[in-house]
């Protein structure tokens, strides 16, 4: 009777176990939303603009090629072409900081298609300007 019962109770856990676990199609994936102050960018959006490739090398010498938007193009689509400072946000809380004047002066300054999330690629600056999984970019 015991092992009877402990066969039944193995049973049903793990059919419960497997009506839990999620298959492949039923997994929702979430679509990148940029914010440029008052203008929201959808990933769809963003790929329908003309795209750059920008190489970035990080501090081990390791060259990356990305493809994007020329952040130019952000800023004067969202009229954020006037102030001093740009803030880049990342959605962990992360942000940096850039002189608008430089920002708009970056023709290969690009936000970038990484996989699922978009990232700030800025060749030949700061490291710290590489954000990576960037929600916003808004005037200080």
């Amino acid at each position: 009777m015991k092992k009877s019962f402990l066969f039944t109770s193995l049973f049903i856990l793990v059919a419960l176990l497997a009506a839990c676990s999620q298959t492949p199609e039923a997994v929702v994936t979430e679509t990148a939303v940029l914010i440029v102050g008052s203008e929201e960018f959808s990933l769809s959006e963003l790929e329908a603009y003309d795209t750059l490739s920008a190489d970035y090398t990080n501090k081990d010498g390791e060259t990356t090629t990305y493809q994007g938007v020329a952040l130019i193009d952000l800023l004067q689509d969202a009229n954020l072409t006037d102030g001093e400072t740009l803030v880049f946000t990342a959605s962990d809380g992360y942000e940096a900081e850039m002189p608008l004047a430089e920002a708009l002066s970056c023709a290969n300054c690009i936000v970038a298609f990484d996989e699922d999330i978009l990232r700030m690629v800025m060749p030949d600056l700061s490291s710290k300007l590489q954000v990576k999984d960037v929600i916003a970019i808004n005037l200080k």
